[in-house]
């Protein structure tokens, strides 16, 4: 009775407030007309325990390690582990990145992750023609082994887990090939690639098909994960980009959607195969992005996580834990950094790397100042690393596990977020499999319209942009811009022809033979590829290949 009488006179108390509240903002408006966040979801003047009606503590919010996993998916979180300092590297070539990869680890990087140029991730050599003008700009050119040895030279592959942002299986092959080289079992081997089914546009020219290929199709998807699954247990054999499709426009509830519905896929294409979800599924791992909004983007972290749990649990028929644990890897929004007043990103990435934080990542990506439209200089890379380390060392933020748990806005919006993620997933079931075109078009134009309706609130200036649409100032940029050596071209062709002119013909044709046939009879691609890759073949050369057949 006692507890009935003190919830009643807590609810006379919030009516109070809000009656003295509505007064105030008569004679003094609200200084917006609506107060919304980037999913226009309403935000209220003030949370209370009313809007938690219903909820339970342990079975919605929980401990860290426990499902639903509410507030993280280890028992120590980051009092024990921090997070991976994971700041993605790519230009030039394997060698040119490499010298990068040692800069960035000599100042406090703990985690490999390298991405590649559009001709690569397309399958093109850096000597075809349609490749002109694209090769080492906005990541590393690969054509070879050679140029994975050159990477990979000075790196532990054994530790911190290396992240090729790329879903080719030759150059997952190529990463086994050394490897093995080196000596290593591959039970041993750590990393993740990123192999999943994507929305046509959100990878820009990494997505296209070229002549027939596409390396995000359901068979090549579902022939590397069944390769690692047998073979390289530590290796993360899918990782869901659905950052990239964030940066393409869409909401937070819909990159939690967005991002579960082709790992549901993935998962029920392997049982298809004959792969059990448990096999595949603590293999799985997300790439996700943290942008403007700072609470939503917490409570996003924090859904997406309870989402997959119950997911998993209840009705993929999961019976390890950690098939239900969501880890994932976060990268501050890139389509948040502006070219005006670059030196506010700084600011930017600070709270979106703070958020990704707070919502408990597993490793974590804070763009540089320049990294909106440049690749990032060694000065504002390694401030990029010194903001992590503030975060850590200096903030107290990492000291106690989900520090925000129990605020009612927090609770509230991870409920609002779960809920209408958990809508989109059932109108996605109900037209179909993520596979199915038809699906994959309307997330296309869901993406498509939230895109074009935040762009028109920023050029109407309902939505604040500073140094674009407020507080505008004309500044002379403070950095220098990255340059590529001028010469690289010629050097890459130079290793790629000698390659091709010193390998054995007969081990390569022999190779050829046995890839082609794979593919035209269902086996999986992924040994045949290995030995391809071992025989220097090339990456156009084996997408020649696949497209073949």
């Amino acid at each position: 009775m006692a507890d009935r009488n003190e919830q009643d006179g807590l609810m006379e108390t919030v009516r109070e407030w809000e009656g003295e509240y509505e007064r105030s903002i008569e004679k003094r408006p609200e200084r917006k007309e609506r107060f919304e966040n980037l999913s226009w979801i309403k935000v209220n003047p003030l949370y209370t325990p009313r809007d938690l009606e219903g909820l339970d503590c342990e079975g919605d919010i929980g401990f860290p390690g426990k499902y639903p996993y509410t507030r993280g998916v280890y028992t120590t979180m980051y009092r024990v582990r921090p997070w991976t300092v994971r700041q993605v590297i790519g230009y030039g070539g394997g060698m040119e990145s490499s010298e990068r990869v040692k800069f960035m680890e000599k100042h406090g990087q703990t985690g490999f992750s390298i991405v590649f140029d559009h001709p690569t991730n397309m399958g093109l050599d850096s000597d075809e023609e349609v490749a002109e003008g694209f090769v080492g700009r906005e990541g590393t050119a690969l054509d070879t082994l050679q140029d994975m040895r050159d990477l990979l030279r000075d790196v532990d592959m054994t530790k911190g887990g290396i992240n090729i942002i790329a879903a080719h299986p030759a150059i997952l092959a190529m990463v086994i090939a050394v490897a093995q080289e080196r000596g290593i079992d591959l039970k041993n081997l750590s990393g993740t690639l990123q192999n999943y089914p994507i929305i046509g546009h959100t990878m820009g020219s990494c997505s296209d098909v070229y002549g027939g290929v596409s390396f995000f199709s359901k068979r090549i998807c579902i022939d590397i994960v069944e390769y690692c699954t047998r073979n390289l247990p530590r290796w993360n054999s899918v990782s869901i980009a659905v950052r990239n499709t964030r940066e393409a426009g869409c909401s937070a509830v819909q990159e939690i959607a967005f991002g579960i519905a082709p790992a549901i896929a993935v998962l029920k294409g392997c049982t298809e195969r004959g792969i059990g979800v448990d096999e595949v599924a603590p293999r799985i791992s997300f790439f996700l992005n943290s942008h403007r909004d700072f609470f939503e983007e917490i409570a996003k972290f924090r859904a997406m996580r309870r989402l997959w749990a119950r997911i998993l649990r209840e009705e993929m028929s999961a019976r390890d834990p950690r098939s239900w644990q969501m880890r994932f890897h976060c990268q501050t929004s890139g389509d948040a950094m502006t070219y005006q007043q670059p030196l506010v990103n700084i600011v930017r990435g600070t709270l979106y790397g703070l958020s990704a934080v707070l919502g408990g990542c597993q490793s974590l990506h804070i763009n540089s100042a320049d990294e909106g439209f440049a690749i990032p200089i060694e000065e504002t890379a390694k401030l990029s690393l010194r903001t992590h380390q503030v975060i850590l060392e200096e903030s107290g933020v990492a000291d106690t596990i989900d520090p925000l748990a129990g605020s009612y806005y927090v609770e509230w919006l991870t409920n609002k977020l779960e809920s209408e993620a958990r809508d989109i997933l059932n109108k996605i079931n109900s037209m179909g499999d993520w596979w199915d075109p038809k699906v994959r078009g309307w997330v296309s134009r869901e993406i498509a319209d939230v895109s074009y309706r935040f762009q028109k609130e920023v050029e109407s200036g309902e939505r604040v942009v500073i140094g674009v649409n407020k507080y505008v100032e004309e500044i002379k940029y403070p950095f220098p811009i990255w340059r590529e050596d001028k010469d690289f071209i010629r050097k890459q062709l130079e290793r790629l022809n000698r390659v091709k002119r010193e390998r054995d013909k007969k081990r390569w044709e022999e190779a050829a033979n046995n890839l082609r046939y794979a593919c035209k009879n269902g086996i999986n691609i992924l040994p045949p590829t290995i030995e391809a890759v071992k025989a220097y073949m090339s990456l156009g050369e084996i997408t020649r290949i696949y497209r073949e057949s």
